[in-house]
């Protein structure tokens, strides 16, 4: 009889969170306190810090219920070294951690191993790239893997189409992204980003795919204008297109086709008093030109999933003395498949508020909820609700 072997007992999933955010903690500090000596024609240090409790639970289509809660955070450490006046070199390093992960995976690859970004217990470079800054405002350039962000302004900000790594979520984009004034004050934005045949750094949802060779290429056109004029500060329209990347029959099918999608966004600023609360609302509409089957997205329709996407957003900033509130109300059909903020076949519904109590930190709490649009005939609607409070440290 082989002799009995040791178990070590494994230990509590909130005590490795709790050692986690201790050695980040203290990574942090260090980070922090070269940053503050850094020599200002050398490398520049900076970061932050997020994380809190979150919790959710789940009504199924069969009418089963679930929940669940964990201790989150996030944290990103940056460094970045000017070349010369126009050019510069940035990294930075992000990792993100939970009371319920299962280990910790360090990588640096082209994909992500979920469709939404990095897993709980991930760590990997979410920047590494080469800036460049014209003269006057002119050229701005970013060449390797870069954050791309076009979202609306709000308590509650959010984006129908790129919006890397809001929450405590990791994305990113590998790729070129050139921004570059075009007449007045509009600017154009390209971006040309990389795919790997496993996946992406950034958003994708099924049934996208990028195993066929033509399809390791997205390109991202926007025109955009930050200009105020009268109430309206943000104005843009965008496009995006993905060849032979969607999988309009399915995953298992061969099949693919090319996935387009177009986008407009515009948002506007009150003031409700002299030098008092201000008001923000914004709004955003998508459409997906070319759209899976139902068949492939287990919608239990027999057509085309439907294309649509939109999102309202309102918020109060200063309503108190440092303290904002403001909700998002949005849906997008099964077809639209790009968006970090809104899952498809969702209608979502939240309401944000934050108060920043420090000028580095801030406090944020949420409450969301979000149905689903169309199910299989004798099923119902799945509806998730959820809930954080976090806290939020920039160093």
């Amino acid at each position: 009889m082989p002799p009995p072997v040791a178990v070590r007992p494994r230990p509590p999933a909130r005590c490795k969170l709790l050692a986690g955010l201790l050695a980040a903690g203290g990574l942090a500090t260090t980070f922090g306190a070269a940053a503050q000596s850094a020599d200002p024609s050398g490398w520049q240090f900076s970061g932050d810090l997020r994380g809190g409790w979150f919790a959710s639970e789940r009504t199924a289509r069969d009418g089963s219920e679930s929940e669940q809660d964990a201790f989150n955070a996030r944290l990103r450490l940056a460094a970045e070294r000017s070349l010369d006046e126009r050019w510069r070199v940035r990294a930075r390093v992000a990792g993100r951690f939970s009371s319920d992960q299962d280990g910790t995976d360090v990588y640096l690859r082209g994909y992500a191993p979920t469709r939404s970004g990095a897993a709980f217990g991930d760590v990997t470079l979410d920047e590494a790239y080469l800036g460049y800054q014209a003269p006057e405002d002119g050229l701005r350039m970013k060449l390797g893997r870069f954050q791309t962000a076009f979202a609306l302004p709000g308590v509650a900000s959010k984006g129908l189409d790129r919006n890397d790594s809001p929450n405590i979520d990791v994305q990113w984009t590998d790729g070129v992204h050139l921004d570059m004034p075009v007449a007045g004050d509009w600017r154009a934005h390209l971006i040309g980003q990389y795919r790997h045949r496993k996946g992406s750094g950034g958003v994708a949802h099924a049934p996208l795919d990028f195993s066929d060779d033509g399809s390791r290429a997205t390109l991202f056109l926007g025109l955009e204008n930050k200009q105020r004029v009268g109430p309206v500060t943000q104005r843009m329209l965008s496009l995006t297109w993905m060849p032979d990347s969607l999988a309009d029959r399915g995953l298992a099918d061969p099949s693919r086709s090319d996935y387009v999608a177009v986008d407009a966004r515009i948002a506007a600023e009150w003031p409700l008093r002299e030098g008092g609360p201000r008001f923000v609302a914004g709004a955003e509409v998508g459409y997906a030109l070319e759209t899976p089957l139902d068949s492939a997205t287990d919608t239990g329709g027999a057509g085309e999933t439907g294309g649509f996407a939109w999102q309202v957003l309102a918020s109060v900033y200063d309503f108190a003395p440092k303290h904002h509130i403001g909700i998002a109300v949005g849906s997008a059909d099964a077809g639209w498949l790009l968006s970090p903020d809104y899952r498809p076949n969702d209608r979502s519904a939240e309401i944000r508020y934050q108060w920043q109590f420090l000028p580095k930190t801030s406090m944020e709490a949420r409450f969301r909820e979000r149905t689903e649009l169309e199910h299989p005939l004798g099923t119902r609607p799945r509806v998730d609700r959820d809930v954080y409070v976090r806290i939020t440290h920039k160093f």
